[in-house]
């Protein structure tokens, strides 16, 4: 997995966020080591409080915007909330040629340090959710962009949003809220009216490397081998010749 597919996966995820902004639920990101990438996103959210502001249709306008980027969408009702279900399967070796058109809100950095026997990729993304509503053309970035900061305190107290990324290398230093599947899936909670900052690393191994150390560490070990062995021989010959 290269450093780049991992920056398109997490440029996907923004965009989901984008259009789905406050929604109470999580987006799943699932990195595999063929290339492939799969983005699920479960959302759910009262009835009560999408008639309050105005909105009872915007899940169903969300699946539509959705379907427009070939997600596979599921809409319906549970328990008096509004749900939502989308899907899709990315090919993140075709994207990685593309050039990332990054919102206005949102930063990548990423570093690549070689050492010999792996290669090691830190990757950090700043989200800030304000600059990226104003920006955004979706109707509840309009709805939430003209909410006083008091109401979104509030409306934040309400919400539960997270987003997991499961990577096929276990990471190294991150900034994840916790660890999951032994340590390979990392979930942040996001802060919806503020900066959020993800943080993670990963080394891929140099498999040449590697093998050209074990050569030449079964090389030195056979020759100590053969050299105890051929002294060990010598000193019961030399006490074979020893007189009685």
């Amino acid at each position: 997995m290269k450093l780049r597919q991992l920056s398109v996966t997490l440029l996907l995820f923004a965009c989901a966020l984008l259009l789905s902004s406050c929604a109470q639920g999580q987006a799943h990101v699932t990195i595999h080591r063929n290339g492939t990438a799969d983005l699920a996103m479960g959302i759910a959210m009262s009835e009560k409080t999408l008639a309050a502001i105005g909105k009872p249709d915007l899940m169903d306008n969300l699946a539509d915007t959705l379907r427009k980027y070939d997600l596979r969408v599921e809409a319906g009702e549970e328990e008096g909330k509004a749900t939502l279900q989308a899907s899709r399967t990315f090919d993140l070796k075709d994207m990685e040629d593309r050039s990332l058109e990054l919102p206005d809100g949102l930063e990548v950095e990423r570093t690549t340090t070689k050492h010999f026997f792996y290669t090691r990729y830190d990757v950090a993304v700043t989200m800030d959710m304000n600059r990226l509503m104003a920006g955004g053309d979706g109707e509840w970035s309009r709805v939430v962009g003209a909410l006083p900061t008091l109401a979104k305190k509030l409306l934040q107290s309400q919400l539960d949003f997270d987003f997991l990324l499961t990577m096929p290398l276990k990471p190294g230093a991150n900034n994840a809220d916790d660890l999951q599947d032994g340590g390979r899936t990392q979930r942040w909670h996001l802060d919806l009216f503020g900066t959020n900052r993800f943080e993670t690393s990963f080394r891929v191994p140099d498999i040449r490397h590697i093998a050209y150390a074990a050569g030449a560490a079964l090389v030195v070990l056979a020759a100590a081998v053969w050299f105890a062995v051929r002294s060990v021989r010598r000193r019961r010959r030399r006490g074979k010749g020893r007189p009685d």
